[in-house]
């Protein structure tokens, strides 16, 4: 250590401002880049800067006169540096947290309603119907029967299961077309 620094260090333990700013201007450079290439974040480099010289200025009292300040503003860099990544990783950890308690009960509504919806909009569409035709489109469609398994257990032929849920899904596409069709021609004509 020089004659030089350890005055400026004597200077500043007596609490001269114009010796702070000397430090500060011989070190921010050397502080800043060893944050930067801790944080590789320029805004919070330049924090770690601020927080490391206001600590030196409210520290200056316990300093050392033949203390090696670079030594001194290195470990206190890195220890800011530090702690600013743990209180980032936090943040995000914090802000993950938060936002999978709002998504996750608005995504599980909306799931429930949308299902709820398409249960009832099933159910309407297959009300409408003919009775023999919702009952074997419900077995192949809904419950897995395959036609062979529908036939045996209505008593009817393969053929007729075919033809069934032929006309099933004819007028279920049908109906299916008209009221998106309406919903468009309601939508486009505002």
């Amino acid at each position: 250590m020089d004659v030089k620094e350890s005055k400026l260090i004597d200077m500043l333990i007596e609490g001269r401002k114009s010796a702070f700013e000397q430090l500060y201007y011989s070190y921010s450079n050397r502080v800043f880049n060893l944050s930067f290439f801790l944080l590789k974040d320029t805004g919070w480099s330049e924090d770690v800067v601020q927080e490391v010289f206001v600590k030196l200025w409210e520290n200056r009292t316990s300093l050392q006169r033949n203390q090696n300040i670079w030594a001194y503003l290195y470990v206190m860099t890195r220890r800011h540096a530090l702690n600013k990544l743990r209180s980032v990783r936090r943040s995000n950890a914090c802000f993950e947290r938060l936002w999978m308690q709002f998504s996750e009960p608005e995504d599980s509504l909306h799931n429930a309603i949308a299902a709820k919806e398409l249960n009832e909009n099933i159910k309407r569409l297959l009300g409408l119907l003919p009775l023999q035709q919702r009952t074997v489109f419900s077995l192949s469609r809904l419950e897995g029967f395959s036609h062979q398994e529908i036939a045996e257990q209505l008593n009817i032929s393969r053929n007729t299961v075919k033809n069934h849920i032929v006309q099933a899904v004819k007028l279920l596409r049908n109906k299916i077309l008209h009221q998106n069709l309406f919903l468009l021609i309601v939508i486009f004509s505002f």
